[in-house]
């Protein structure tokens, strides 16, 4: 009975020290951290909130502040910036929904202040803050993982196939594939549902076979080119062939366009990719590679200004939701002053590198849907080669 007691006794201090140490640890944390609050500005369209209490979301306006446990959704075609509490900043794209996990500031000297930010599904910017002097701790939760942010710039963009992470400037440091994995500035990681991961450039290429090294036209419905030709009225075909070049300093594989009309009449001939591919906050998209080009019949554009020997047509997707093409040509002469408005002059029997920046050319764009590269006229004869289109 003696030790039974004693027993009883042992057994009720050791639960006792053990209340007694979670409510001294709650009540210093709650005395170490103040809930802070983070606002949403720059609303453009329709953004939706749910605070932590509430059951149901409703709109809000440029103003309104959040804390843990709150949830913002920002409707398609709309866009938003969350001011979070220690000076970082989230741009928010169409779609895209976000969670206030943890964001409270530090009170007494010695303890970090906190902010946990949850992004299920779309695109951001970040933009993460120096430290305030007593540090602090800023996390993204991810389907593929939480990551931890350094001071500097990010893009993030959650779809269905992948989670991607872009450093700009900064350091990303999680857990992946059961190893610890650091980004540097300059670096994207991409993860996938099953757990692994790849490091690659921040600006990525997502066309297929630009180089044209496999076979050119894909199989149907899988990725890669695919054979297109729009003439206007009956004559003869172009044509569509790779080929290695033959002079010094040229590409190692080139697609080459051609054609000899029998009656002087329009004609499209080229490849084409879908490619469906989010670039809505994109920081940079880039597309480039190499050309030739040593015949054609019309003068700069043509008779409208739509008849280059070389042409790129993107299509894309804009943030409201309109359907856009921005169209690119290229050529070698225009004797006869023929519309030129949106050709680019090169010289004729050259192989030249070009290179556009899409930010600024398709403004808005929320997806890039396909990309056309072709000739265009009535008698022509070009090439393309090393094409890429980098997205952030």
């Amino acid at each position: 009975m003696e030790r039974a007691t004693w027993l009883v006794l042992v057994l009720a201090l050791v639960a006792f020290l053990g209340v007694a140490a979670v409510v001294v640890g709650r009540s210093v944390d709650l005395l170490s951290h103040v809930e802070a609050a983070s606002t949403v500005e720059g609303i453009s369209g329709v953004v939706l909130a749910r605070q932590a209490d509430l059951p149901a979301q409703g709109s809000i306006t440029a103003g309104a502040q959040l804390f843990q446990g709150d949830q913002l959704q920002v409707s398609f075609g709309s866009t938003a910036r969350l001011r979070v509490f220690d000076g970082s900043f989230v741009d928010l794209l169409p779609g895209t929904r976000l969670r206030i996990d943890r964001a409270r500031a530090a009170r007494l000297f010695g303890w970090q202040s906190e902010a946990q930010l949850g992004i299920e599904t779309g695109a951001a910017q970040i933009t993460v803050a120096p430290a305030s002097p007593d540090a602090r701790v800023f996390e993204l939760v991810t389907p593929a993982g939480v990551a931890r942010l350094d001071a500097g710039q990010y893009t993030v963009r959650i779809s269905g196939d992948a989670t991607r992470i872009s450093v700009w400037a900064g350091k990303v440091t999680m857990l992946a594939d059961k190893q610890v994995v650091d980004v540097p500035p300059g670096k994207k990681i991409i993860l996938q549902g099953d757990g692994k991961f790849a490091l690659v450039d921040v600006l990525e290429n997502v066309l297929v076979n630009g180089r044209f090294a496999d076979r050119l036209f894909a199989a149907p419905g899988s990725a890669g080119w695919t054979f297109f030709e729009d003439p206007a009225k009956p004559d003869v075909a172009g044509d569509v062939r790779v080929e290695v070049p033959r002079e010094a300093g040229a590409p190692g594989v080139a697609v080459r366009f051609t054609r000899q009309s029998a009656s002087q009449t329009h004609n499209e001939t080229g490849i084409q990719q879908v490619l469906t591919r989010d670039v809505s906050g994109a920081r940079q998209v880039i597309l480039d590679g190499w050309l030739k080009i040593d015949d054609a019949s019309l003068s700069g554009g043509g008779y409208l200004g739509s008849e280059y020997p070389v042409m790129i047509r993107v299509k894309y997707v804009t943030l409201r939701g309109g359907e856009q093409v921005w169209t690119q040509g290229f050529y070698y002469a225009n004797p006869e002053g023929r519309p030129a408005g949106f050709g680019d002059p090169k010289p004729q029997r050259q192989w030249v590198f070009f290179e556009k920046n899409l930010v600024e050319l398709l403004p808005g764009a929320l997806t890039i849907e396909e990309i056309q590269v072709f000739a265009a006229g009535h008698t022509f004869d070009s090439s393309v080669a090393d094409l890429r289109l980098l997205v952030d």
